[in-house]
């Protein structure tokens, strides 16, 4: 469908039944009004995100992601500084082992989030194994768990040997293989099933909701074409409305039309109030396929952030949710960034640093990045800002 501004709620169910104190709404018109209202509450709320997604993206762009690269380096700084002392025999073996431990952590961490040549030297210095050979054992690795639990022909894969790569591959294949046996699966029961009677009052539905919408099309181009208004202004005017009408005719959006029915005052509360039941089922039909595929697309929307708060608060998402979430990360690294930036101070007297790594009294948010992602987060929760 496409993008629609977002409306207020009252305006958008003043489309509705009209109440008559002397004759109740029916069963279906009660549906047809509610419908009418989870709608329009739809169509604000993937407004807000649509809304909140564009400051969320700027606010990433110019407080976060600049935290989180400063941070990035003054990790490398601090890997400098242990590789230095680690190479000028100052430290006693305890010392050495402990630290040489600190910076193999900390840069496997750091080339997990992005490959660079200064950090591979520093593994290949320091790890039992060098990183070309730990990529190969774990292309490897991915290769055979490929074949042998999802059955996938690795001899397709021509990529890069890397395991990021291939991974990303696998997922892909995974998900196309899981599709294709769905499909299958619908395609050989649609073969085997006879049409029931439910199946074919469905059918019956969507004709009439087929037809109901072209009806409601023909009845404003006819009130709105503007090659029959003499009037400049007016056929101004009415050329844009009536551009409103086919890109909502072409997105099969009955609710669009209708509002546009209104607008232009071919419809009222009063009129619908008129509309035998078959003809607003008819409606409801359409517009019911109009809430999922909404609902579908606030999913789509809402997702990312889902995975951004987490679990804990993924029940409860609104934007307000997802801006504290931001706050605090934006404050938390701010406080990482801080410490990091005082060590490296510190750090250049040995002293400190043996003592330190004595006592371990290094953050590990400070020292290694105990997270998953390339930008750090809160130690309760591991979250990927993108």
């Amino acid at each position: 469908m496409n993008e629609e501004k977002p409306t207020s709620v009252d305006a958008a169910i003043a489309i509705r039944v009209a109440q008559d104190d002397a004759k109740p709404l029916t069963k279906t018109q009660k549906r047809f009004n509610k419908l009418l209202e989870k709608l329009a509450a739809q169509r604000v709320e993937i407004g807000q995100w649509r809304e909140f997604k564009e400051l969320y993206q700027k606010r990433l762009i110019k407080e976060y992601q600049p935290l989180a690269a400063r941070l990035r380096e003054k990790r490398i700084a601090l890997l400098r500084l242990f590789d230095a002392a680690l190479r000028d025999d100052s430290l006693s073996k305890r010392h050495t082992d402990a630290l040489h431990r600190i910076l193999t952590d900390m840069v496997t961490k750091l080339l997990a989030e992005a490959k660079d040549p200064e950090l591979i030297t520093l593994h290949d210095r320091y790890a039992d194994h060098r990183y070309e050979e730990v990529q190969y054992e774990e292309f490897q690795y991915l290769k055979a768990l490929a074949k042998q639990d999802y059955g996938i022909d690795v001899a397709e894969y021509d990529g890069e040997e890397t395991p990021e790569e291939f991974a990303d591959w696998l997922s892909d294949k995974i998900r196309q293989s899981k599709e294709n046996v769905e499909n299958a699966t619908e395609s050989a029961a649609g073969d085997e099933a006879k049409p029931t009677a439910r199946e074919a009052a469905k059918a019956k539905l969507a004709e009439g909701g087929s037809r109901a919408v072209r009806q409601v099309f023909r009845k404003l181009v006819s009130e709105l074409h503007p090659d029959r208004e003499a009037d400049p202004t007016e056929r101004e005017r009415k050329t844009e409305l009536m551009q409103q009408v086919n890109q909502a005719y072409d997105a099969d959006d009955l609710l669009a039309l209708l509002e546009l029915q209104f607008q232009t005052e071919q419809i009222d509360a009063q009129t619908l109030a008129t509309f035998a039941d078959e003809h607003l089922k008819s409606y409801i039909h359409v517009l019911e396929t109009q809430s999922r595929e909404l609902s579908d697309e606030l999913d789509t929307v809402v997702a990312p952030f889902a995975r951004v708060v987490g679990p804990a608060e993924a029940h409860q998402l609104k934007p307000a949710v997802v801006q504290r979430s931001l706050n605090a990360d934006i404050a938390d690294l701010q406080q990482v960034l801080r410490g990091i930036e005082s060590e490296l101070i510190l750090f250049r007297d040995v002293r400190y640093l043996r003592a330190s790594v004595a006592s371990y009294r290094m953050t590990r948010a400070r020292v290694d990045g105990d997270d998953d992602s390339p930008a750090p987060t809160r130690s309760k929760s591991r979250r990927r800002r993108s």
